[in-house]
C-alpha cells in the first residue's frame, strides 16, 4: 500500500511539475491537474491539502533532481573551473526549462511560505556546498592553495547571483531575466568563475 502511495505521489509531482512549467503557478488550478491525472479532486486534496503545499513539494522535487544531475556532472571533472561550470551549466538550464515554475518563488520573495523560504535557503546552501566542494578537491590535489573553502564558496556563489542585475533590461520587473537573457548571464558567470579559480591557484 505504501508503494502504491509513493507511486501516485510522484505521478502528481511529475504532473503538477508540467503544469507549473508550462502555465505558471498562478494560472495552473488543482482542478487541472486533477484532471490530467484522472483523479478526482478529494484524492489530489488527500495528498496535498492545497496548491502551495503541492507547488513546495514539486519545487522541492526539482531542486532535488537537480542536484542529483550536478553530482554526476562533476564526479568526472579533470579540474576545478571544469567542475564550477559544470555547476554553473546545469544550475542554468534547470532555470531555463522550469522558468515558469520558479518565477513565481521571485515575484512572491516577500511573502512566500515558510516551506518555500525554506526550500530557497536549503537549495542555495546546497550549491554553496558543491561548490565547497570542489574547492576542497582543488586544494588536495595541489591545484588550488590553502583557502577557507566554506567562506570562498560563499563568497562565489553570492557573486553569480549578482550576475542577472548587470544584464537585465526592465528593472522594475521584478528582476526577472527574459529568457534571452539566460545565456548571457551564463557567460557573465562563466567569466567570472575563470577569474575567481584563476586568483585562487597554488
Amino acid at each position: 500500500m505504501a508503494n502504491n502511495a509513493d507511486e501516485k505521489r510522484i505521478r502528481i509531482l511529475e504532473t503538477a511539475k508540467r503544469r507549473f512549467a508550462h502555465y505558471g503557478m498562478a494560472k495552473t488550478t488543482m482542478a487541472e491537474i486533477a484532471k490530467d491525472l484522472s483523479f478526482s479532486k478529494a484524492l489530489l486534496y488527500y495528498y496535498f491539502p492545497d496548491k502551495n503545499s503541492l507547488y513546495a513539494a514539486v519545487l522541492e522535487h526539482v531542486i532535488e533532481e537537480c542536484q542529483g544531475i550536478v553530482e554526476d556532472s562533476i564526479a568526472h571533472v579533470n579540474n576545478v573551473l571544469e567542475g564550477v561550470n559544470a555547476v554553473l551549466d546545469v544550475g542554468m538550464n534547470f532555470k531555463k526549462k522550469y522558468f515558469y515554475l520558479l518565477e513565481y518563488t521571485i515575484l512572491m520573495r516577500k511573502e512566500l511560505p515558510s516551506e518555500l523560504d525554506r526550500l530557497i535557503i536549503n537549495s542555495f546552501e546546497s550549491q554553496r556546498k558543491t561548490i565547497e566542494q570542489i574547492f576542497r578537491m582543488g586544494v588536495a590535489s595541489g591545484e588550488l592553495k590553502s583557502i577557507d573553502t566554506e567562506d570562498t564558496a560563499r563568497i562565489f556563489v553570492f557573486s553569480t547571483l549578482g550576475m542577472r542585475m548587470s544584464v537585465l533590461k526592465d528593472f522594475k520587473n521584478d528582476f526577472i531575466p527574459d529568457k534571452c537573457e539566460f545565456d548571457e548571464i551564463l557567460a557573465m558567470q562563466k567569466k567570472l568563475a575563470e577569474i575567481f579559480v584563476e586568483g585562487l591557484k597554488a
